[in-house]
């Protein structure tokens, strides 16, 4: 017959085997559950390069629409660009910064080598025209093209100087050579500055040959315009002011519209015109008498 002292023996080693085993279960799951931890860990560490608003098609990719976003570990394509660490992550930046959308990217959506033009890469122009667009250049020097303070993304203002002729009051047939500037062709986007797309510091490069982006119509008056005479670039505000039906800023002096002749400016040719403020507007009157042509010139107080 068991005894009592058997049967406290035989319930303590049931008790201890029981704990040795369970102690042995933890020890044996734990690095399991350790390793699980890491793993998704690691996981939500991954950053792919995004936009990181919504990117049109032929928009110049600039550092503020790209950033870095958390991606799923198991969700990752071989084309993303990942994160490699902090430091390196203005360098993988850098190969997409001035590149052109050919295609327009969501807010969110992975910034893929498919998607956009780089610099120097083949129909790099042609992407960042927009439909209907044309490219054309015009020469430019320091003194036309604002010795070098206008930039790829620019709009600017074209007018041409040329050499136009005037009527000479009193000389029938007479006419007069006089100077005048005109602004042509207003809004205009500026696609590169010689071969530069992209000016990351923004410090001044004097250019020779300036590339806009215009409509056909607007590339026929061009090619006429490099031909009968000077071109200038006027720099546009960022800040839209209060402008015309024609895009023409509204100034107190709006006469002759956007068009500044000779006598304008200087005093002498106003003069030897009649066109100066002490001598008046002076206005030719032919006047035939039978046989006789009198020419009678008359002096506008008004203008």
């Amino acid at each position: 017959m068991i005894n009592t002292r058997s049967i406290i023996l035989i319930t303590a080693a049931l008790i201890v085997a029981g704990i040795t085993a369970f102690l042995a279960r933890s020890l044996l799951s734990a690095p399991e559950a350790a390793k699980t931890t890491i793993v998704q860990q690691v996981a939500s560490e991954i950053q792919v390069l995004v936009a990181a608003d919504d990117v049109p098609t032929g928009h110049f990719l600039k550092k503020e629409d790209l950033t870095w976003q958390s991606w799923p570990g198991d969700n990752i394509n071989e084309n993303y660009t990942q994160k490699k660490s902090d430091a390196a992550a203005n360098s993988q930046m850098d190969p997409f910064i001035g590149a052109v959308a050919k295609t327009p990217i969501a807010a969110g959506e992975p910034i893929l080598n498919g998607r956009v033009v780089k610099p120097g890469s083949r129909g790099f122009m042609a992407a960042v025209l927009k439909p209907g667009y044309r490219a054309v250049s015009i020469a430019i020097n320091s003194r036309t093209g604002l010795s070098g303070f206008i930039f790829p993304g620019d709009s600017v203002d074209i007018l041409l100087t040329h050499d136009v002729e005037e009527d000479v009051p009193g000389n029938e047939g007479g006419k007069t050579e006089i100077q005048a500037a005109e602004t042509v062709l207003t809004d205009i986007r500026v696609l590169a500055i010689d071969t530069q797309m992209t000016n990351e510091t923004n410090t001044p490069s004097i250019g020779k040959i300036a590339t806009f982006e215009v409509l056909p119509k607007q590339a026929e008056k061009i090619a006429l315009m490099s031909r009968m005479g000077e071109l200038s670039l006027s720099l546009r505000s960022l800040a839209v002011e209060g402008e015309d039906a024609m895009g023409i800023a509204k100034t107190a002096d709006s006469s002759r519209n956007n068009v500044t002749y000779a006598d304008e400016v200087s005093k002498v040719i106003a003069e030897q015109n009649g066109t100066g403020t002490g001598s008046g507007k002076k206005q030719t009157v032919k006047i035939v008498r039978a046989d006789k042509i009198e020419d009678l010139v008359f002096t506008d107080p008004n203008k």
